[in-house]
């Protein structure tokens, strides 16, 4: 709205303006005409500068809220986040904090291991039912994830540069948002497809985004330490990894609801009761399909029910269970999609809020006094560049020069391992080390051992990305090679565990997994500056 009234053309105004000019022309036949024609011009001249102050308000007001007469109604176009040409080098840290928080927001990515327990579970809730989906099932919606990831990455690359990072960065945290609330439904209703749309694909897409529009800024803010810019924007992403196991174990006690208990079988307590005395045991009869209901001769419960039978086995994989027995299908609630669906709104929130505050430099911009690091710094030389512009045309990197078909082959061995790892790390752990060392590997150590990872991999992305700065990208790379013969070795750590007797292998298995993920996230925090550097 305009500050101030233009000024009007009101009916006194224009009146005495007409005797005015009469009273000038001595009121003659003639001289009226002429008094007539200079009231018209006044009122003429009064006209044009009424248009002409609007005009020049609503210039100032558009200059508030367009630039290069592109309305901006939002701060989001890639104008509105582009800092002056002169803004000063010492404030480039200040683009950081927004990087950091789209990262949080989407390194729980990672720690999917943590929801497949309990949808696998997700009608039986305390022992997985006949109908219940599987781990073969299962995880291949984290590796539908990885794979939308890198197409996103490979197609959307460019439209990121184009749009700006605060509309890239909050698409992504929409498309993240959106997979888990989808993922959500669909635990709930029970379709699998559901997961996959929403954790497999949409997943991927805002894995990919979220991804890209931190690395791409900090880049472009530190074109002289380009290795420390990425790790210190991508050890968010590991910090994420490692906050959200125990957000995640909270939240699914927090909602979780035991079913309804029928009672004990043969099973579960062997027909005695605490003081030795015979009881009423529950009955079961197994049904073609695999499925145990409640038989009619039973003296405990409804005949024809369906149940599930929870060994202490089962139960010592859920904190909130303590009692083995038989319990009625489709009665109780894992918590997991209830606990999905509120990160899901956090996380949509974080990523919102981080993309609006994202800032990227002047494409004119350099850091004073900087020394931009080329390929040629691993023969000494330095060289100096007066754009953040860095790095050869991708069409030439990737047709021309064997450079980019040999990384490819590096980062596709390493990621294979490292998700692998990642997406059935506690399933592992539960799995194939609980029965042997049950007194150690509780259901607060395996929340732990994922949230150990997510500590490896922020150390990774920020420790290997510095280090690379000075011992070099192709050599910090060969560091990472490290990796293929531990990874090897778990399979073998796996099958002695039952026979060791000792806590040997689970100590091997825990301590070489995290060094392995500590090469993982080096791998990704690594890759940018390797790039540019080609």
């Amino acid at each position: 709205m305009m500050s101030r009234r233009s000024p009007s053309l009101s009916q006194p105004l224009q009146w005495r303006r007409y005797r005015r000019c009469c009273h000038f022309a001595s009121i003659t036949p003639l001289r009226v005409s002429v008094a007539t024609a200079q009231y018209h011009y006044h009122a003429e001249d009064e006209k044009s500068k009424h248009k002409k102050y609007n005009a020049a308000m609503n210039l100032q007001l558009r200059r508030h809220i367009s630039i290069n007469n592109k309305p901006l109604l939002n701060v989001l176009s890639k104008e509105a986040a582009t800092a002056p040409i002169d803004y000063p080098t010492s404030k480039r840290f200040y683009a950081l904090p927004p990087s950091i928080g789209i990262h949080l927001a989407i390194g729980s990515v990672y720690v999917y291991s943590m929801w497949t327990p309990g949808m696998s579970k997700a009608l039986g809730v305390v022992a997985a039912a006949p109908c219940d989906w599987t781990q073969s099932e299962l995880l291949p919606v984290f590796s539908c994830a990885a794979v939308v990831l890198g197409v996103t990455t490979s197609t959307l690359g460019e439209w990121v540069e184009k749009s700006g990072p605060r509309i890239s960065g909050l698409l992504g945290s929409a498309c993240w948002s959106g997979a888990l609330l989808t993922t959500a439904v669909g635990i709930e209703t029970h379709t699998l497809p559901l997961l996959y749309l929403g954790y497999g694909l949409l997943g991927g897409v805002g894995w990919g985004l979220m991804y890209l529009t931190p690395v791409s800024a900090a880049m472009k803010w530190f074109p002289d330490r380009r290795g420390l810019a990425t790790g210190i924007a991508l050890s968010a992403f590991g910090a994420g990894a490692a906050f959200a196991p125990s957000l995640i174990h909270a939240l699914v006690d927090h909602f979780a609801v035991a079913p309804d208990f029928v009672g004990d079988c043969l099973l579960t307590c062997g027909g005695l009761d605490v003081d030795g005395a015979s009881k009423a045991l529950v009955e079961l009869t197994t049904l073609d399909d695999g499925s145990q209901v409640v038989a009619s001769t039973s003296p405990v419960g409804q005949p024809g029910t369906p149940v599930v039978v929870a060994t202490e086995a089962d139960v010592a994989k859920i904190s909130s269970m303590t009692s083995p027995g038989v319990y009625v299908i489709g009665t109780g609630d894992t918590g997991v999609s209830k606990a999905m669906a509120s990160l899901g709104v956090v996380y949509g929130g974080l990523g919102a809020f981080a993309s609006r505050f994202m800032k990227i430099p002047h494409p004119e911009w350099t850091p004073e006094r900087a020394v931009i690091s080329t390929s040629a710094q691993g023969n000494g030389e330095e060289a100096s560049n007066e754009t953040n512009n860095i790095g050869l045309p991708a069409s030439y990197v990737t047709t021309n020069t064997m450079q980019f078909p040999l990384l490819w082959l590096s980062v596709f061995g390493n990621a294979t391992g490292g998700l692998a790892l990642l997406s059935s790390s506690k399933v592992m752990l539960t799995d194939i080390f609980a029965g042997v060392s049950p007194d150690i590997v509780t259901p607060a150590f395996s929340t732990g051992y994922v949230s150990a990872l997510g500590v490896g991999m922020a150390l990774g992305r920020f420790g290997w990305s510095a280090f690379s700065d000075v011992l070099g990208r192709q050599n910090t790379y060969a560091l990472f090679g490290l990796g293929m013969p531990i990874v090897g070795l778990t399979p073998y750590l796996c099958h002695m565990a039952s026979g060791a007797g000792t806590a040997w292998p689970l100590i091997a298995f825990y301590s070489g997994s995290v060094l392995t993920i500590t090469f993982y996230g080096g791998v990704f925090s690594v890759l940018p500056a390797y790039i540019a550097d080609l």
